[in-house]
This record gives structure tokens, sequence and C-alpha cells, in this order.
């Protein structure tokens, strides 16, 4: 195969990785909205979205191999350095301009989808911890009756819940006199 060929190949596949990596995202932000009535417990991988992740690997590995035999057509850098650092403006740059562009702007588009499917992952793993965390303290607080004194609310004589053990005269405990 040429080096035209090789460099479509690899446009098709950053075309391919952003359709999967555009449905990922549209799968994640579903699964994020519906989140907010789950327990972090009985959370479980989704299969589709399972599906899709293995589909993403294995464009990755194709695309790998690609960036391999495009390598073998791309000049040396000159100096000691041995490493052939192998990116798309390398190769756009060997290509006609408009399949250049064209390139660029398919690898554009997937690294700006890939930013959004990483952001939406971080945000997914920080409500699945926040969720986790008030579940937990709620238990506790029910179970224990207030956090700050293990059992029941005490309030200081304005009424203001008080954060620790009240020796004063006429303090009120659980609202009441």
């Amino acid at each position: 195969m040429s080096f035209a060929e090789h460099a479509t190949g690899l446009e098709q596949s950053f075309r391919s990785t952003a359709e999967l990596l555009q449905k990922l995202l549209r799968g994640l932000q579903e699964r994020r909205t519906s989140w907010v009535s789950a327990r972090p417990s009985t959370m479980a991988p989704s299969p589709a979205l399972e599906g899709l992740a293995q589909q993403l690997a294995a464009e990755e590995q194709a695309r790998q191999t690609l960036l391999a035999h495009l390598a073998t057509f791309l000049p040396r850098p000159a100096g000691p350095t041995a490493d052939l650092h192998v990116n798309v403006s390398r190769i756009a740059a060997l290509l006609p301009t408009a399949a250049g562009r064209s390139l660029r702007a398919v690898a554009d588009h997937a690294t700006e989808i890939a930013r959004r499917v990483r952001i939406e992952v971080t945000l997914g793993e920080r409500l699945l911890k926040f969720s986790h965390r008030a579940q937990d303290g709620f238990l506790t607080q029910l179970a224990t009756g207030s956090p700050a004194t293990g059992g029941a609310a005490v309030y200081d004589r304005n009424a203001r819940t008080h954060r620790g053990v009240v020796d004063v005269a006429g303090s009120l405990i659980d609202g009441r006199l």
C-alpha cells in the first residue's frame, strides 16, 4: 500500500473513532442523568458502553498499526535522536494540501470528542463518590441522631444548634425547655 492509502486509512480510523466516542459520550451523559436516584452499590457496568469501549480499543490498535506503516514513509529526523515521533502534522505535511487539511480536521475533531469524554468520565466518577459519601453520612446520622453530638440534637438558649456538650442552665434539648 502507498503512503496516500495508509493516510486515507488513518483518516477513516479517526472518523470511526470520533463516531464511537460520540456514542460513548451520549451514553455516559444519559447514564449520568439517570444516576440521580441510583445507589453506588447497585451501579453495574453497562454492556452497551463496555462494547463501545472494546470497539474503541480495537480501533486504537488498528490506528497504531497504520501509524507504524506510515512511519516507514516519514523522513528520519536530523540529529542524534533515533526516535521517530509520528504525529498527524508530520503525516499531513507529506500529503496534498486538501488531503492534509482533511486529515488534520478529522484528527482535531476526534481529539475534541475524546476530551469531552474524559470530562464526562471524571464528572461521573465524582458524582458516584459524592453519592456514596452522602448516603454513608445520611445512614450514620439516621442511626446515631446527630453526627456532631453522637445522639439527640442539642440547642443553646437562642435555639441554635450547639456542636459540643452543653452544661449551661436553660439550654434547650430537642427544642424543648
